[in-house]
């Protein structure tokens, strides 16, 4: 039996754009801060784009009045102090003089961070940090709200790289996620304790670690520190100064890392 809706007034159109708009959302990333976005190919060229012709990817923060006019524009965040980024950060991969730095924010239990890893990382890898042009660094972005497991995964990826074993333990939670553990924090306690010791940390600091709240702390405020730079969902990416939101396809990286690295 088919049903017939009416619709009967402009609110009613609004109401379908807006879950249109929605819908469109769910293909790029996780997260409920991100703005509507289009579809997958138009978002991949619209952001590109931007990004190569240097315009802001975020917009400027309303002004009021001539008052407003004269006073400075307030100076951007720093992201490498924000984020507490070092030339020897154990949560980075590549060369500290590379020319261009990719910061990626991510959720272990984020489908969208899935995508990248399995679809995305690897050819950044072969093709752009392994030939000394790209830094990747990786940042906590847990979204409490709608993943349950996705703060204590990421602290136990931050325990892990106390003991110089980060990205093993981040490729583990990856490859195991809804295999060996998800959603539920209190049993994947367990599990993930003895997944740290299959990536090779000592157990008993990685599980002093695990359970010292100071280290849940230090990673919530981390996540806060990157709504400072205007992130907002996962994965979402700091490419030199540009904001990328969203698992795009590896062209769009592609493109923005040549156009930034002076590679034709």
């Amino acid at each position: 039996m088919f049903h017939r809706f009416r619709i009967t007034n402009g609110t009613t159109v609004s109401h379908l754009r807006t879950l249109i708009a929605l819908a469109a959302l769910l293909l790029v990333g996780c997260g409920t801060a991100v703005p509507p976005a289009p579809p997958l190919a138009a978002l991949a060229e619209r952001q590109t784009a931007v990004a190569i012709q240097g315009r802001p990817t975020l917009p400027p923060l309303p002004t009021s009045g001539a008052a407003a006019e004269l006073q400075p524009s307030p100076t951007p965040p720093n992201k490498l102090d924000v984020l507490h980024i070092s030339a020897h950060d154990p949560r980075a991969m590549g060369s500290s003089t590379a020319p261009v730095t990719v910061i990626e924010f991510t959720d272990f239990e984020c489908p969208f961070c899935v995508q990248f890893f399995n679809e995305i990382r690897p050819q950044l890898i072969t093709q752009f940090v392994d030939t000394g042009v790209v830094r990747i660094v990786a940042r906590d972005f847990p979204l409490t709200q709608i993943h349950p497991s996705a703060l204590i995964a990421a602290v136990a990826s931050r325990c892990a790289a106390d003991q110089g074993k980060f990205w093993p333990m981040y490729e583990a939670l990856f490859t195991t996620h809804q295999v060996e553990w998800g959603g539920v924090p209190k049993r994947d306690h367990d599990v993930l304790i003895e997944l740290a010791g299959k990536v090779g940390v000592d157990a008993a600091a990685f599980t002093r670690c695990l359970d010292d709240p100071a280290s849940a702390q230090a990673t919530l405020d981390e996540a806060a520190a990157a709504r400072q730079l205007g992130i907002n969902s996962t994965p979402n990416f700091l490419v030199n100064d540009q904001l990328v939101r969203g698992a795009l396809p590896f062209a769009s990286f592609e493109r923005l890392i040549k156009q930034l690295a002076g590679i034709s």
